[in-house]
């Protein structure tokens, strides 16, 4: 199994992107979706010339780690993209570690392939926009029934699991909250980021004015029957 991964950002240590573990995170290149308030242009249209970290260095630098840290997690750009995801995260796991994967879920047959082999652990599932305006939202050519069956796949895994939205004025609204809860409903954790417009990727995000915390806090309380837990994760 190839264990290429066209890793271009790595971090030594972080408290925040594994819950309740000391982790490391590595982002990989590249993204099926071109949503324009996606803050990372760099790696999906300008990832080329970035410099990339060799699996061997990494796991170099990872194996006297183990014990100090608990987990690996696997951002981007999309990870489901790369054929050597499944063999870079079964070495994880053979070193000792958790895994988690940061993803938009636009992949199922590759999720259902992760999760038969238990190589991911969490999962943190990116939520762009209601399901039948997922075409719109992340201007790719994507079914409605394509996403319902890899958020059926992960909610029925054994995995933990979140799902996560970050609603932006001008594209999202009150209804799309309750829609995206409504598809969601049942599962156990939702969170909602606050849009931060500096990067995004299309211009004509980069002067909206983002959603206020009250307004956050709104559809933190609109959502919270369909979920166990509804968190509001505010811009630092």
């Amino acid at each position: 199994m190839r264990t290429d991964l066209p890793i271009v950002e790595q971090r030594r240590l972080s408290l925040s992107d594994y819950p309740s573990c000391l982790s490391a995170s590595v982002t990989v290149q590249g993204c099926n979706f071109r949503c324009p308030f996606c803050p990372r242009l760099d790696l999906v249209h300008n990832h080329i010339p970035m410099p990339k970290t060799p699996i061997s260095e990494l796991f170099e630098a990872l194996w006297p780690r183990v014990g100090f840290l608990d987990a690996v997690t696997v951002t981007g750009g999309e990870p489901l993209l790369h054929r050597g995801l499944a063999a870079f995260l079964s070495e994880l796991k053979h070193m000792g570690y958790r895994t988690k994967l940061d993803t938009n879920a636009s992949k199922p047959r590759a999720l259902k392939y992760l999760i038969e082999r238990r190589l991911v652990d969490y999962f943190s599932v990116k939520i762009m926009a209601p399901l039948d305006r997922y075409t719109e939202v992340t201007r790719y050519r994507i079914k409605p029934e394509t996403m319902r069956q890899s958020i059926q796949i992960i909610r029925r895994s054994s995995a933990r699991h979140e799902f996560r939205f970050t609603p932006v004025p001008g594209i999202h609204d009150v209804n799309d909250v309750l829609a995206i809860a409504s598809t969601l409903a049942g599962s156990r954790k939702m969170v909602i980021g606050a849009f931060v417009p500096d990067d995004s990727m299309g211009r004509e995000c980069r002067d909206v004015e983002p959603f206020s915390v009250g307004e956050l806090n709104q559809f933190r309380d609109l959502a919270a029957p369909y979920f166990a837990e509804v968190q509001v994760e505010h811009s630092t």
